[in-house]
């Protein structure tokens, strides 16, 4: 009757706790000169793992969840009437997200400045989420999670 009893005390805890994730791995396909391999993987790790506690826990023995960049690109657009000119540029990020069994293609964008976009990925005085590329990691791994 006593272990009956805890049982079902801690009947609520097991029905309310959540899925237990860890990033295993961040890898990308893409060669980048301009850009340091390190600074783009450690940056979406971190990324990676502040959106998903948002939702979910994390812990070391958890579902495994991989990120792998396949694609980045930068096009450019612009008018140019006379002496004034306008310059856009959007950065493009592609990711596959291993998750759940799952893998789901997804693909974030942010617009930006020509200067912004690898300018200041070259930069490691500045922080990687204050990047352009950051902001289209994110947007694309906020897409994975919903």
């Amino acid at each position: 009757m006593k272990k009956l009893l805890i049982l079902l005390m801690c009947l609520p805890v097991f029905a309310l706790s959540q899925e237990c994730y860890t990033i295993k791995a961040v890898t990308t396909t893409v060669e980048m000169e301009e850009i340091s391999q390190r600074r783009i993987t450690f940056g979406i790790k971190q990324m990676m793992e502040d959106i998903i506690s948002d939702k979910y826990d994390l812990c070391l023995d958890g579902k495994p969840v991989e990120v792998q960049v396949t694609s980045i690109e930068a096009p450019t657009t612009g008018i140019e009437i006379g002496p004034w000119t306008k310059i856009s540029k959007k950065t493009i990020v592609t990711l596959l997200v291993y998750m759940d069994g799952k893998i789901i293609e997804v693909e974030g964008k942010a617009k930006s400045t020509v200067e912004a976009t690898f300018i200041d990925l070259q930069n490691d005085e500045l922080p990687f989420n204050k990047t352009a590329f950051a902001s289209a990691v994110k947007k694309a791994i906020e897409k994975s999670i919903k």
